[in-house]
């Protein structure tokens, strides 16, 4: 997919545009497991190793309605599956429940290689693919799940972490709640061009 920079993108405040989400600090003020979360990504340099690739932390934990049960997803941007995937044996290989495998290309999102181990107890994914981090669905659909949470609120939240808990994916979840038809990631990932107030009017919900 790829994601355009337009005018209404622009008009976002600061905390909901597209350079607020880089490094730890939303994932570290989010919760009290998200600050643990981004403790234990700090103390073992988890970006820092993944530097060159562009890391981006993504998922429900930077945005408070994660489960007891929700990972850490790490977006990277790689060229090179093959190298990355040495580099990752070395780097994340000893690591428990270090795995790793091939995801086939589909009609919107490029091969990718996907790295799971666990760090202290917390479930990490790494998604890496040839694309830029910021363009990658994973970085579209939280961005815009941090804004539909903004404007409908903490009684919306709070619907959507029930939901999660009954055993439901996130996108899936905010689909269910806010009637969107389709596909439900396609069907997201397109309210990432709307300006607050085109949000809001595509919502049915007053601007705040």
């Amino acid at each position: 997919m790829n994601f355009k920079m337009n005018h209404t993108v622009m008009d976002w405040s600061e905390g909901l545009d597209t350079q607020s989400f880089s490094g730890l600090a939303l994932l570290k003020a989010a919760s009290a497991q998200g600050a643990r979360a981004a403790d234990i990504l700090g103390r073992h340099q988890v970006l820092e190793s993944l530097a060159a690739y562009d890391p981006e932390v993504v998922g429900t934990l930077p945005l408070a309605i994660g489960t007891p049960e929700s990972d850490i997803d790490i977006l990277c941007r790689v060229s090179d599956l093959a190298a990355f995937d040495a580099f990752a044996d070395e780097r994340f290989g000893g690591f428990d429940g270090y795995s790793r495998h091939l995801r086939n290309a589909t009609r919107h999102v490029a091969e990718a290689l996907v790295v799971c181990f666990d760090c202290e107890g917390l479930p990490i994914e790494i998604f890496a693919t040839n694309g830029p981090t910021r363009t990658q669905y994973g970085f579209i659909h939280m961005l815009v799940e941090a804004r539909i949470l903004s404007v409908m609120g903490d009684a919306f939240a709070n619907d959507v972490r029930a939901l999660k808990q009954s055993g439901l994916k996130t996108e899936p979840v905010f689909a269910k709640l806010l009637g969107l038809a389709g596909d439900p990631y396609i069907a997201l990932a397109e309210l990432a061009e709307l300006s607050p107030s085109e949000l809001c009017e595509r919502l049915d919900v007053p601007r705040n």
